[in-house]
């Protein structure tokens, strides 16, 4: 490879070999999003080295690049490294007196302006000794023998960079480097190769982070004139809010005090107090995010309904196009606001934007607006990206959550992640547009907004594995999931735990100098489980288990699928393990499987008894010697009862043993 001239400065910068060759790691992630950042994290505490390699400035994706920092969640999945996250926001906030459950009419919610979101990430990353290459997009791939070795970056001056890595994740926000790579992928309702060019996908936003000035509008952020293709948007502006509209939760069009609490973000500068579950405090907001009236193709409220062509993700010409008008759209009704809301001190926030992905700049008709656009994210809010084909795809019958367990109803063994939030789709649910290859229909897409309003669901393992292509991972809202279900998984906190899966299997696979699809799932469940601090993977919380290593062991079992819960939120620690089910668990745990059943089946065990049963079951099989340690803690504790607690500390234990299944 030539030499170039950017090269050797990054290679001082971050440490990197003075050889573009050279550039090797154990991990690539391509974007710096919320899945990117959290699967780099992940990666590098398992002791992986990883480079994080993103287009933009600024890293954490759609939460902060695209400002969509108001989290989308329910309170049910702040669990591991989107909690961390979350506890560094609420530490910062709390320092600052500011509250962070400022948004969605809601007392416990979370927002935060953009650049302390991406200011945390980068710390975090940092700590773990993660590299980050900034300005950089993937322009190729190469694959020996079904397995991705390497990638080509190009640089915005169109010099070119060569990472080597063992495992590469996709995080990008529209899923751009696996059609890089022979692994197969979805757009819209189509797989490739044969992707359909009148497909659709969900709408994008160009957000917009907007304040009050006190003191007036600076006269450079007003709009003066009225922005390109105004008249074409404004019966949607009026239709969703208006001057003198409603207040949450009557319907539309909302007031602008009930609008600018949805997306309200902490504003440092605002001595008054902002609760979002206190309609008093409404009108004490003086920052928020523009994301609601604003989506384009749009037309949702009030107006005819138009929708993007999935040629957003494989056409690069129409993609720019596409974010231009998304632009003009925001500009619009930052004007609609400073005109006809009568927000006439009302403008863009400065929150340390520097680039834009949509030149702008190149447009004669944006250009007068200059001093505006140049406080616009560095990037659209993209809802809908490229999916990968996985080992397993997720369908609507996946994600079907009981209206009053608020949650599916099938656990699944292979689960790496939760999600929680409803089928939110911001596009046509109409037959022509679903994948009739995977058994959607609108009839299928349940109306979860009004009877659930979130709940649990799991994630499979399979979901971020290629089909059949090694050495490559998804992790963002390009994990292989259909149309339907991106509805309820392309939001941060999925996107943030799907990446930490990923981030883990990916080093796990490493460490095993293996593929991630060959790494035994229960032990990329521990680590996950190890790594969070309540419910991670299973469908149950307890309130009887306050013991963080005891509620380790219960998860597990339950999520390996080897126990079951006493009642939906009651273990039952001290239930007694019958014979039958111990016979049951131990031929899962060892394969081993002991014909005759010289006990009755529903008499209660003792630890001696199961002692007993264990060494004849393991007596002259390959694994009797990692039993043994097993088996003497039993012995020890001769008559007591095994309780429900103990046989999950001991399928927590049986699982770190080598050579158990014969």
């Amino acid at each position: 490879m030539k030499k170039i001239l950017l090269l050797p400065l990054i290679c001082l910068i971050f440490g990197l070999p003075a050889n573009a060759g050279e550039i090797k790691y154990d991990v690539a992630v391509i974007g710096g999003g919320c899945g990117g950042c959290a699967a780099a994290l992940q990666a590098a505490r398992l002791g992986a080295s990883v480079i994080v390699l993103e287009e933009t400035e600024m890293l954490g994706g759609q939460m902060t690049s695209a400002a969509v920092s108001t989290m989308d969640d329910r309170g049910l999945t702040r669990t591991g490294i989107y909690k961390e996250f979350l506890d560094e926001i609420r530490a910062y906030y709390k320092t600052a007196g500011k509250n962070t459950g400022c948004c969605y009419w809601g007392s416990d919610t979370i927002a935060f302006e953009p650049l302390r979101g991406a200011k945390i990430l980068r710390k975090m990353l940092a700590d773990a000794g993660v590299n980050v290459i900034h300005g950089v997009r993937p322009v190729s791939a190469s694959a020996k023998k079904g397995t991705v070795v390497s990638a080509e970056f190009e640089t915005a001056e169109k010099e070119k960079i060569m990472v080597e890595a063992k495992i590469f994740i996709d995080a990008t926000e529209c899923g751009d480097f696996i059609p890089l790579t022979p692994a197969h992928w979805r757009a819209g309702n189509s797989l490739s190769p044969k992707i359909d060019k009148n497909g659709i996908i969900q709408d994008i936003t160009w957000v917009a982070v907007v304040k009050k000035y006190p003191d007036g509008v600076p006269e450079k952020l007003k709009l003066k004139t009225m922005p390109p293709n105004y008249v074409e948007y404004i019966d949607e502006y009026r239709a969703i809010v208006t001057k003198n509209g409603n207040k949450w939760p009557q319907g539309y069009p909302y007031n602008t005090a009930t609008h600018n609490e949805y997306r309200a973000i902490p504003d440092l500068s605002n001595s008054l107090n902002v609760d979002g579950g206190d309609p008093e405090t409404w009108e004490n907001v003086t920052k928020t995010c523009l994301n609601w009236a604003n989506d384009y193709p749009g037309g949702t409220y009030g107006a005819k309904k138009e929708h993007l062509s999935s040629a957003y993700l494989t056409d690069a010409k129409y993609r720019e196009k596409t974010n231009l008008r998304a632009i003009e759209k925001t500009l619009g009704f930052i004007y609609y606001m400073q005109k006809e809301l009568g927000m006439t001190d009302w403008s863009v926030s400065d929150e340390g934007y520097k680039t834009q992905l949509a030149d702008w700049e190149k447009d004669e008709k944006l250009t007068p607006y200059a001093e505006i656009l140049r406080h616009f994210p560095c990037r659209p809010y993209v809802r809908e990206s490229r999916r990968l084909a996985g080992v397993k795809t997720m369908t609507v019958k996946d994600v079907i959550r009981d209206p009053q367990l608020k949650r599916t109803l099938k656990n699944k063994p292979d689960s790496i992640a939760l999600g929680e939030y409803p089928i939110d789709l911001h596009g046509a649910t109409d037959d022509r547009y679903l994948e009739a290859d995977l058994g959607e229909t609108k009839e299928s897409i349940p109306n979860d907004w009004q009877y659930i309003k979130g709940g649990l669901f799991q994630i499979p393992a399979g979901a971020l594995i290629p089909e059949k292509i090694n050495g490559l991972l998804a992790a963002e809202k390009n994990i292989s999931v259909s149309r339907t279900v991106n509805g309820a998984t392309r939001l941060q906190p999925v996107t943030m735990l799907t990446g930490q899966a990923a981030g883990a299997l990916a080093a796990l696979a490493v460490k095993h100098k293996t593929d991630p699809r060959k790494v035994p799932v229960e032990e990329l469940q521990k680590e996950l489980i190890k790594a969070g601090d309540k419910l991670s993977l299973s469908l149950y919380g307890f309130s009887d288990i306050k013991s963080e290593t005891e509620r380790r062991w219960a998860e597990y079992a339950i999520v390996r699928g080897l126990l079951e819960p006493e009642m939906e939120k009651h273990f039952g620690s001290d239930g007694q393990i019958v014979f039958l089910e111990l016979c049951h668990i131990f031929e899962q745990l060892t394969g081993l499987r002991k014909k005759e059943i010289d006990r009755e089946p529903f008499e209660p065990v003792t630890c001696g008894t199961a002692a007993e049963w264990l060494a004849k079951l393991t007596q002259g099989e390959k694994c009797a010697v990692a039993m043994q340690p097993l088996i003497h803690t039993l012995w020890q504790k001769g008559s007591e009862p095994v309780t429900k607690m103990l046989m999950a500390e001991l399928i927590w234990k049986c699982s770190d043993l080598k050579g158990l299944k014969t």
